[in-house]
């Protein structure tokens, strides 16, 4: 370590301040402390980002096992076919356990976080202030979406599995729903609104939360093709160029 800062060459500051005497190869607990905090000063900790702890990975492979158990049996023999205790004794766990981490069959199938609203929200109210709201919005469902759509395969499982399942289409309809109230809020916070008096919020919202559901649905329906990231390019071009009838007409051809 270099001894030799804004206080002069060879001596640190804190053992100034300190009052200690000491020959710099001495050292006593004093001036550990003192240098300790000199340290610091002039070099502050870069954050670190902790890995989970051996408890959280635990709960996060209970609910995986759960969340894959409920969907691979209910893709095989429907949603009414299906009972919590026999997904729990297939993911191996209690059906207590069950509920401690669903509150449905259904949200066990769409592996719901009920915290999903509200980290949206969170994320949109921390985008750069200067960004446009549209823009700011889509950053945030991309990656959203990103984080949902790790397997394609299995992604496409899904979609198709809720549309055969109108009991699961009325449950995920329910979380856009709760999205979508999150995001108003935030987009209202943003720009100085009033969420329940100005339209403007509500309006944005459902236009970028509806250009993902429309661009899922057509990527559910055609088999993974083209790409999704296509479809919510297109359906954001849509969106940037106000929706124009001309505008249309030519991305249509």
């Amino acid at each position: 370590m270099n001894r030799s800062g804004p206080a002069g060459a060879g001596e640190f500051p804190g053992r100034q301040a300190a009052g200690c005497q000491l020959d710099v190869a001495k050292s006593c607990t004093l001036c550990f402390f003192a240098q300790c905090a000199f340290f610091f000063r002039y070099h502050p900790p870069m954050p670190v980002a902790l890995a989970p702890s051996l408890r959280e990975r635990k709960k996060q492979a209970t609910r995986r096992a759960i969340h894959e158990a409920a969907f691979e049996m209910v893709d095989q023999t429907g949603l009414s076919g299906v009972t919590v205790e026999a997904i729990s004794d297939r993911a191996g766990v209690a059906p207590r356990t069950f509920w401690a981490y669903f509150s449905s069959k259904e949200d066990a199938v769409l592996d719901r976080d009920p915290v999903r609203p509200q980290a949206l929200r969170a994320a949109l109210l921390a985008r750069p202030p200067d960004e446009d709201i549209l823009t700011a919005l889509r950053r945030v469902l991309d990656e959203d979406l990103a984080g949902r759509v790790v397997d394609r395969a299995q992604a496409l499982r899904r979609g198709l599995l809720i549309r055969r399942e109108p009991q699961l289409m009325a449950a995920v309809a329910a979380t856009y729903d709760e999205i979508e109230r999150e995001l108003v809020h935030g987009v209202a916070e943003r720009m100085g609104m009033d969420p329940d008096a100005d339209l403007f919020p509500g309006l944005i919202v459902n236009a970028a939360c509806g250009a993902y559901r429309i661009a899922q649905l057509r990527w559910s329906d055609r088999r993974g093709r083209p790409s999704l990231q296509d479809l919510v390019d297109e359906a954001f071009e849509h969106l940037a160029h106000g929706l124009a009838p001309g505008q249309l007409e030519t991305s249509a051809r």
